[in-house]
């Protein structure tokens, strides 16, 4: 059987050590499944394409490698890209490959004919057409090495039916992957950098999402130990008002000089104003590639932010830095809770508040359970109340409905630990046919439901802006997912009063199966921490 296009690009796809495509299958692809068989490269298919994209984006942000998404032409496409905004706001190295119409047939209109490239375009950091089935293995290197260099994000690739199917001559050895690295801060502009933070009596680092992962972490928080500054992750769409950050962001006004560390001065941390910032303090932005422009940034550079704040942390290291108890105060800050939180999460009431929920996950977590969080007010407690190890949230973009898909891939890529999914009701819907996914590979993830049957977030603001007489539009039932579960040949549990809560935890750990236990839960805002609040 002659060489075809499609085998070159699994070919590519296993020289670079992927392991699993995240795949949804249809017409314009099945070559490439077809070019899979006796390769050490699993197919793991899904119930909906976003789903695919949700499963390489946990892949990628918790092994640092190219997650690799495989979908069919246009609508399948099409169903991708939300998902591909989640990964692109989040950091992470995805590479989405489509299949399209043949070139052949381009302007025809062809079956599922769409100018897919231009669709992905805006969600992406490149996006290109396969032209030549003699170089459809560059293209993949080439995307594969775009989507982890730099500010890591997505690719994508659209792969026409005719370039699959071609014949290839020779048998050239697939392509490496080369890492693009962004140009490097000339040694005055760091100089310039540390002169300012030594003028700082109260310097902060906030980082963006990918420095938070890995390596990148350890020189973010080796350049705040270097020059006596706290260090914290803003990933959430709630910005200053996560939740997770607790009652660190009250500080933020007292902060003189913030390292922006591959983080945009964007909406999550209001530009820069005030509040929480004082009118004075003075930003520093690091990134590999600039983000939008603002009066509010003193200095600018453009670099790979972890090798940059390396660099920084060698040159701070030549001053001497006074000690302070600033970063101490913000640690404290950080973890610090309201009064009546530990009263929430040891009550009996029913339904359950989050934090009762929180409070039973707890152990599990502490054990080294990944948690994939997602939703309105039911995930802002949960990012609040527990501190895993790693954690998958929606993120910066505000999406919802990607914890169970992650789960399934953070599975994968952490077997030898627990996974939860923990979530609302409303996004669970999103994906619940996911677990047919989870049942099907054998993958035991625990679904955890806070279900207020109701779209509780949405129900919030319009309380807030509108009054209770006008909420509308946000009523969900009751509905019993333990059951859906069940039928999909999962395991199911159903907690109306705490006392079933840890038991029922329990079964569905110990089921070895994938699980969904459905908790009916207090229908609360989620956390406003202040110095003073607890919801």
């Amino acid at each position: 059987m002659a060489r075809t296009g499609a085998a070159l690009l699994v070919e590519t796809l296993a020289a670079a050590g992927v392991e699993h495509l995240f795949t949804l299958s249809g017409n314009q692809i099945l070559s490439i499944y077809d070019a899979t068989i006796g390769r050490d490269i699993r197919l793991v298919h899904t119930r909906h394409e976003a789903a695919a994209v949700h499963m390489a984006d946990a892949w990628g942000r918790l092994t640092e490698r190219p997650g690799v998404a495989l979908v069919t032409a246009g609508p399948g496409h099409l169903n991708a890209l939300s998902a591909l905004y989640t990964a692109r706001m989040a950091d992470s190295p995805v590479v989405l490959l489509s299949g399209a119409s043949p070139r052949a047939q381009r302007g025809r209109g062809a079956f599922q004919e769409v100018d897919q490239v231009a669709a992905a375009r805006p969600v992406v950091k490149a996006a290109w057409s396969a032209e030549s089935p003699e170089r459809l293995g560059e293209d993949v290197a080439r995307a594969l090495a775009l989507a982890t260099s730099g500010r890591p994000g997505p690719v994508h690739l659209s792969l026409p039916g005719d370039v699959l199917e071609a014949a290839v001559d020779g048998a050239a050895a697939p392509p490496a992957m080369t890492e693009q690295s962004p140009p490097s801060p000339a040694a005055d502009e760091l100089r310039g950098v540390v002169a300012l933070l030594a003028e700082a009596k109260r310097p902060l680092v906030l980082v963006g999402p990918a420095m938070a992962r890995g390596s990148r972490w350890t020189q973010a928080a080796g350049l705040a130990r270097t020059i006596g500054a706290p260090a914290l992750l803003v990933e959430s769409p709630r910005g200053v008002n996560d939740p997770a950050l607790r009652m660190a962001p009250a500080l933020f006004a007292q902060a003189d000089c913030v390292v922006l560390l591959g983080k945009p001065l964007d909406f999550s941390l209001r530009f820069g104003q005030s509040p929480p910032f004082a009118p004075g303090c003075r930003f520093v932005e690091i990134a590999a590639e600039p983000g939008p422009a603002s009066d509010r940034l003193a200095l600018r550079l453009t670099g790979e932010p972890a090798a940059v704040a390396s660099r920084l942390a060698g040159v701070a290291a030549a001053r001497a830095w006074p000690r302070s108890s600033w970063p101490d105060e913000v640690e404290a800050a950080r973890r610090a809770t309201p009064p009546a939180w530990a009263g929430w999460r040891a009550s009996s009431a029913e339904p359950l508040h989050p934090l009762r929920v929180c409070a039973a996950l707890a152990p599990h977590v502490a054990a080294g359970a990944v948690v994939a969080c997602d939703g309105g007010e039911f995930g802002q407690w949960v990012q609040a109340g527990l501190e895993p190890r790693e954690r998958l949230i929606n993120g910066l973009g505000g999406s919802i409905g990607s914890a169970l898909p992650m789960a399934i891939a953070a599975r994968l890529a952490r077997p030898d630990r627990g996974v939860l999914a923990v979530m609302g009701d409303g996004t669970f819907g999103f994906h619940a046919l996911e677990l047919d996914t989870a049942v099907r590979l054998g993958v035991p993830v625990v679904v955890v439901i806070g279900n207020d049957a109701r779209w509780n977030a949405e129900h919030t603001l319009q309380v807030r802006h509108y009054g209770a007489d006008r909420a509308v539009g946000c009523e969900l039932l009751p509905t019993r997912y333990d059951r859906l579960a069940e039928a999909l040949g999962a395991h199911g549990e159903h907690v109306e009063r705490a006392a079933d809560l840890e038991p029922a935890l329990a079964r569905a750990l110990g089921s070895g199966r994938p699980a969904c236990v459905n908790v009916v839960t207090e229908s609360v805002p989620a956390p406003t921490l202040t110095a003073g609040g607890g919801h």
